[in-house]
């Protein structure tokens, strides 16, 4: 019987970045697969990770045992896709039943949550850790921020927060320059504010649009739009019907602000407050039609689906709490609207909160999530 070397690339770096697909199975086909990686990206891991996995192989063969060696590909939406992913290409792998136990070689713990995965289709002898040792001189600031720059996950955690951080700042400052030029007639902006405020919205966005990859999101919502035209797709329609509600919405919310204020800076704030939940029903309308197509389809993620639309929806509270705060203390509404603006605002904290805890435990046991769908 053989002993299966298995090397797990959870995040998909192989597919992204290499064209490589998996499984793949087989001394050759695993060393050209590692070839290519590092011959794209030289400072990825993965392509670390592999050719340890194939010394580990070398090594096996030597002492005269009987050895096979196979990468796993997942996706580059870590959690439930990509381990999903990866319990297909295991089942494939060992489903001839050639294999009496499993070795897995990885280049971090952030693999070993496919562990209970492997496990049920096979025993595992035991995981090895692939570390990656750096040359003193390299192991500088500069290094670790460019690093930084390229690693999806850091850009999630780190500059998601710090972008809207920055961008909110600019915006509340924006909003204080006009309105205090409105009050006191001045035409003129102090540089100093003026140049603080223009840097924060841009590095703001910047950071923004480096964190969500709005360029290549926006291509993608662009591409998919064409092929469900094409498709007559349901998800096509609630589209389009997303796209009147936010048309709808922009003169709902203008009517409404100009009736109900004659300033025009509190208009301009309600206007925003109000056209936040017609953003947000958009986005509703778009996920049920998204929820819809996979119920029709009998496929899973739907419950994925609701958690995004209730973490949007904290989003929204946030949003509009936030706007009829600023409202409060320019001294458009009365303190008791301003209390209902910070009741919005925490809870929306809270739904975010407990949305983003539901989320993670649902990560950490697919296996209930997959009974749920």
């Amino acid at each position: 019987m053989t002993t299966l070397i298995i090397n797990v690339d959870r995040d998909n770096d192989f597919g992204d970045k290499a064209g490589v697909k998996g499984p793949v199975v087989g001394y050759t086909e695993c060393y050209n697969a590692a070839v290519r990686l590092i011959s794209v990206d030289p400072e990825d891991s993965d392509s670390n990770a592999l050719f340890g996995a194939l010394k580990v192989y070398e090594d096996l063969r030597k002492k005269g045992e009987d050895v096979e060696i196979a990468l796993l590909t997942g996706d580059n939406d870590v959690g439930e896709k990509s381990d999903e992913i990866l319990s297909r290409q295991i089942a494939d792998v060992v489903g001839s039943g050639q294999y009496t136990d499993a070795i897995l070689v990885s280049d971090g713990a952030e693999d070993d949550y496919i562990v209970p995965v492997i496990l049920s289709y096979i025993k595992i002898r035991y995981v090895k850790h692939i570390i990656v040792r750096h040359n003193e001189n390299i192991e500088s600031l500069y290094y670790y921020i460019v690093r930084a720059l390229k690693d999806k996950k850091i850009l999630s955690k780190i500059l998601i927060p710090l972008g809207l951080v920055f961008l909110t700042y600019g915006l509340v400052s924006l909003i204080f320059i006009l309105y205090s030029a409105y009050v006191t007639g001045v035409r003129v902006i102090d540089p100093t504010v003026g140049a603080i405020t223009f840097v924060t919205l841009v590095l703001g966005a910047y950071l923004l649009e480096r964190g969500f990859d709005l360029f290549n999101l926006m291509a993608r919502v662009i591409r998919e739009v064409h092929e469900y035209a094409q498709d007559t797709r349901i998800l096509f329609f609630t589209y389009v019907i997303a796209a009147l509600l936010v048309m709808v919405g922009i003169a709902s919310s203008y009517t409404i602000a100009v009736r109900t204020s004659r300033n025009g800076l509190d208009a301009f704030l309600i206007f925003l407050s109000l056209f936040t939940w017609w953003v947000y029903g958009s986005i509703f309308t778009t996920e049920v039609g998204r929820v819809a197509e996979l119920a029709v389809g009998r496929k899973a993620g739907i419950l994925k689906i609701w958690y995004g639309l209730i973490f949007s929806l904290s989003i929204a509270f946030v949003v509009y709490g936030m706007f009829n705060y600023i409202r409060y203390i320019l001294g458009f509404i009365s303190l008791k609207s301003g209390l209902i603006s910070i009741f919005f605002l925490i809870l929306g904290l809270i739904i975010a909160i407990v949305s983003s805890m539901v989320h993670r435990y649902f990560n950490e046991n697919p296996e209930i999530l997959r009974e749920g769908t």
